[in-house]
C-alpha cells in the first residue's frame, strides 16, 4: 500500500501527523498554531512508550513537498535551537519527528544525536513508511482522516464487489476527495453515524452535504459493509437484504430542488423498513437541503423513525472555521493549477477564504485551470467570484468555445437524468447540433475535456453518466441561454422549473415585464416539463399571473388535477397563489361556471357576513364574479353594513374571536374602506362609530399582558467571522511550491 504524501501540503500532513499519533497512542494530542508555536507542532503528555502520564513531550512535523524525497539532518537544522529552549523548559521528555519523506538508518541516528545532544531527552523519527504503515492497517484512522483516500490505491484495502462500488464512488467525486477538508460537520456525521447508524445531513446548497455522505459511504466499506447502495427514492429500500451490513444513501431525500409531496407519502409507507434495517446493522445517510426539510417535517411520521428528530447534522457553510476555509482553498489551487497561476493567486487567497460567502465550490473552482484560465487575478475580481459565484460563472461559460458550449448544453436538457456515454442519438443532440452549429463528434470531445472541471462523468447501475460537475452550472447556463431568443428553447427544456417559473411569462410581453418571453410555438414541451410539478404556491401564482389563455388551455387538458383541486375546496380562503389562479382562469372563461358561481357565492357571502370589504376594491377577486354579480354585491354589502349605522357597533356583539384587539380593529379598518369606496362623508352616526370602536380598542389594549423584554436568551452563532488570524494565511506559505 502506498500514499503520495507529498499531495497533502504542510497543514494538511500536520493535521495527519497528529491523527496518527492520537491513534497510536491513545491519547489526546495538541496542536498549536501555525504562527508563534514556540517549536512545536503538537505536543502530548507522557512518554512515547510510558503509560502513566508522566512526562510532557513535543511533536515536531517536516513536510518535504518533492514526491520520494529523504530527510536529511540539515531540513532540521533551524529546529535545534527552539528543541534546547523546549528541553530547558520540561517540555520535550521525548521529542517526535514526523516526516513524509523517506529516512535512512544514518539519517535517524544523525538526527537522534543532534537532538539529544541539545538536551531532548529521547528523540524518535518517524518517516513516510511508518505513517502509511498506519493508515494502511487501521480502517478507523482512514475515516479520520478521509483525505487519505484519494491519495492511495483503494485495491490494497477493498476487495471484491465493496472495491467496485468504492471506486464508483471515488470516481463521482472527482477532485473532491483528494482536497477534501475533515470539518466539525463531518466530525459529527461520524459519530452521529457511529452511535446511531442514521444521520441526516441538513445544509443550504452547495455547502458539501452529498461530499461528507460519499466519504462517509467510501469509509463505511472500508470498515467492513458490504455494499454501498446511492437510492434515490423510498421504493428502493427492497434493495436492503436483511441480515447484511450496508450502507444506504438517499440524496435529496424528500426532494432535490422543492419538497416533494408524493415522495414524502412513500417514505412515510416505508419508515417501518427504514427503521428495521437500522436495527438490523445497516448504516444510513439522509441528505436533505435545509428548507426542503423544513417543508416536510410536518408531514413526516417521526414518531415511526425517531431518528430522524435525534440524528441531524446541520452542515453550516457559515459555520467553517477560517482555518477550514483556508485549507480547501489551499488544497484545491495546489492540486492543479501551475506554478505560475498558484503564484499569481498566493497573495489574494486569504482574503478569500475570509470572505463570509466563501463556499467550497469558490475553491473547487479557483483551483479550476479552466476557470482561471482568462481570469484577471485581482482583488475586485476574485472578490466578485466569491460574492457573486453564479454571475462570475455565467461569464466563465460565456469565453468557452462552441463545442464546450455545446457539451454543457446538451447535459442541461438532460439535467434529471445525464448524458450516457457514449453519447447516443436523441432529440436532445438533434436540437444542441442544430442551435449550436457543432456536431456529435465535437460535442463528445469537448465532453471528455470538461471532465472533473464543468462535467463530471459518473458510473451508474445502468452504465456511465455525463453530469454537471456542480448545480450552479444549471443556474449559470441558463441565465447565458436565457439571454439570446435564438437560444431561448433550450432555456425552455433545460431549465430548472423553479427557476423558470419565477423568470418566464407565457404571455404577449408587456413593457413592464422584465421576465423572459416563451414563445407559443415552446408552449407544448413546457406544459410537458410541468406535467409533474406540484400545485404549490409558486406554481399556481406562475399560471395565474403570467399566462395567456392558449397556454391554460394547454395545462389543464394536461394537468386535469388543477380544475379538480380547485371545485375540490371552492370554499376556502384562496391563498394569493390561488387567487390568482381562479382569478384569472374566470376571467377567460376556463372555468366551469358551476364552480365558478360556487366560488363567487361563497366570496360574495363570506364578504357580507363577515364584514370583510376587501372585495370591494380588490380587483383580483372581482374577475371571478360576473358584473352582475359585482353590482348586486355592492347594493347587499351597503344595505346589511352602511344602511344603519347608529346600530353597527351593537351588530359587532354577536362575533367572537381569541383575538378580539385583531377583531375590532379589523371591523374600523373595513368600515373605513366601504366608506371611502361608496363615498360617504364624515357625519355624526359615524364619529360616533369610531369613538366607539377606539373605546373598545383601548380597553382591549389595557388587558394587554405587559412584556418587559425578552425572556429568552438567543442562541449565539459560533462561526469565525473576519480576516483568518496570521495561522491561517500561513497555511497558503508553500501554495506555490
Amino acid at each position: 500500500m502506498d500514499y503520495d504524501l507529498s499531495k497533502l501540503g504542510w497543514k494538511a500532513f500536520q493535521d495527519l501527523a497528529a491523527a496518527v499519533t492520537a491513534e497510536v497512542l491513545k491519547r489526546p494530542v495538541q496542536t498549536f498554531l501555525g504562527s508563534n508555536d514556540g517549536g512545536r507542532d503538537a505536543a502530548f503528555l507522557g512518554r512515547w512508550d510510558a503509560t502513566d502520564g508522566s512526562g510532557r513531550s513535543t511533536i515536531q512535523c517536516k513536510f518535504l513537498s518533492k514526491p520520494g524525497a529523504n530527510l536529511t539532518l540539515s531540513d532540521l537544522k533551524d529546529e535545534l535551537p527552539k528543541a534546547k529552549k523546549l528541553a530547558a523548559q520540561g517540555l520535550a521528555d521525548d521529542y517526535i519527528v514526523l516526516t513524509n519523506a523517506g529516512v535512512s538508518g544514518e539519517v535517524d541516528a544523525q538526527i537522534r544525536k543532534a537532538f539529544e545532544k541539545v538536551g531532548v531527552k529521547k528523540c524518535r523519527t518517524f518517516g513516510g513508511t511508518w505513517i502509511v504503515q498506519q493508515l494502511t492497517e487501521s480502517a478507523r484512522l482512514r475515516m479520520l482522516v478521509p483525505r487519505v483516500y484519494g491519495i492511495g490505491d483503494l485495491a490494497h484495502i477493498i476487495t471484491g464487489h465493496g472495491y467496485k462500488q468504492a471506486k464508483a464512488i471515488l470516481d463521482s467525486m472527482g477532485s473532491d476527495l483528494s482536497c477534501f477538508v475533515g470539518t466539525d460537520a463531518y466530525r459529527a456525521a461520524v459519530t452521529a453515524l457511529h452511535e446511531h447508524r442514521f444521520v441526516i445531513l441538513l445544509g443550504d446548497p452547495a455547502s458539501g452535504k452529498s461530499t461528507i455522505a460519499a466519504i462517509l459511504a467510501l469509509a463505511a466499506i472500508d470498515d467492513g459493509c458490504l455494499g454501498a447502495l446511492k437510492i434515490n427514492s423510498p421504493d428502493q429500500l427492497n434493495l436492503w437484504h436483511p441480515g447484511e451490513k450496508q450502507f444506504l444513501w438517499v440524496d435529496d431525500a424528500f426532494g432535490p430542488n422543492h419538497f416533494d409531496a408524493s415522495r414524502m407519502s412513500r417514505w412515510n409507507a416505508e419508515l417501518g423498513t427504514l427503521r428495521a434495517a437500522v436495527e438490523n446493522g445497516a448504516r444510513v445517510v439522509f441528505t436533505s437541503r435545509n428548507y426542503i426539510w423544513e417543508a416536510a417535517k410536518p408531514h413526516l411520521k417521526t414518531s415511526a423513525f425517531s431518528l430522524l428528530k435525534e440524528s441531524q447534522v446541520v452542515v453550516n457553510v457559515e459555520a467553517l472555521s477560517n482555518a477550514e476555509r483556508a485549507q480547501m482553498l489551499y488544497n484545491h489551487v495546489r492540486r492543479a493549477q501551475p506554478r505560475d497561476m498558484r503564484r499569481r493567486l498566493k497573495p489574494f487567497l486569504s482574503d478569500v477564504a475570509a470572505n463570509p460567502a466563501f463556499l467550497p465550490e469558490t475553491a473547487r473552482r479557483l483551483g479550476d485551470p479552466i476557470f482561471t484560465k482568462n481570469l484577471a487575478i485581482n482583488q475586485q475580481r476574485l472578490t466578485q467570484l466569491v460574492e457573486h459565484p453564479v454571475e462570475f460563472l455565467t461569464e466563465i461559460l460565456a469565453q468557452l468555445d462552441d463545442d464546450s458550449r455545446a457539451a454543457i448544453a446538451l447535459i442541461f436538457l438532460n439535467s434529471q437524468t445525464g448524458v450516457p456515454s457514449p453519447i447516443p442519438a436523441s432529440s436532445a443532440l438533434d436540437m444542441v447540433t442544430r442551435l449550436m452549429g457543432v456536431n456529435a463528434a465535437q460535442i463528445a470531445k469537448a465532453m471528455v475535456h470538461l471532465n472533473d472541471s464543468v462535467t463530471k462523468l459518473v458510473s451508474e447501475e445502468d452504465g456511465e453518466r455525463w453530469i454537471f460537475r456542480h448545480p450552479t452550472v444549471t443556474d449559470a447556463f441558463a441565465s447565458l441561454v436565457g439571454g439570446s431568443p435564438e437560444l431561448i428553447e433550450l432555456y425552455a427544456h433545460g431549465a430548472k422549473l423553479d427557476r423558470l417559473l419565477d423568470e418566464v411569462v407565457c404571455r404577449p410581453k408587456s413593457k413592464s415585464d422584465t421576465q423572459l418571453r416563451i414563445p407559443p410555438i415552446l408552449y407544448s414541451p413546457l406544459v410537458a416539463r410541468l406535467a409533474q410539478y406540484p400545485l404549490d404556491e409558486t406554481f399556481m401564482a406562475f399560471l395565474g399571473a403570467r399566462c395567456e389563455k392558449s397556454f391554460l388551455s394547454l395545462m389543464l387538458d394536461a394537468r386535469p388535477d388543477i380544475l379538480a383541486c380547485i371545485a375540490e375546496k371552492p370554499r376556502r380562503h384562496f391563498s394569493f397563489g390561488g387567487k390568482l389562479l381562479v382569478a384569472a382562469l374566470a376571467s377567460m372563461g376556463l372555468l366551469p361556471e358551476p364552480v365558478r358561481k360556487e366560488i363567487a357565492d361563497y366570496i360574495i357571502d363570506h364578504s357580507i357576513s363577515w364584514l370583510d370589504s376587501k372585495l370591494l376594491t380588490d380587483e383580483v377577486l372581482q374577475q371571478i364574479l360576473s358584473d352582475k354579480e359585482f353590482e348586486d354585491y355592492k347594493d347587499a354589502f351597503r344595505n346589511e353594513w352602511l344602511a344603519d349605522i347608529p346600530n353597527v357597533f351593537d351588530e359587532f356583539s354577536r362575533y367572537s374571536s381569541d383575538d378580539e384587539l385583531d377583531l375590532y380593529n379589523g371591523f374600523k379598518e373595513n368600515m373605513r374602506r366601504a366608506q371611502d369606496y361608496f363615498g360617504m362623508p364624515d357625519d355624526e352616526a359615524f364619529d360616533d362609530l369610531y369613538a366607539q370602536l377606539n373605546s373598545r380598542i383601548e380597553d382591549l389594549e389595557a388587558q394587554q399582558p405587559s412584556y418587559d423584554g425578552p425572556s429568552w436568551t438567543p442562541i449565539l452563532s459560533q462561526a469565525t467571522g473576519g480576516n483568518p488570524d496570521k495561522a491561517d494565511g500561513q497555511i497558503f506559505q508553500d501554495v506555490d511550491t
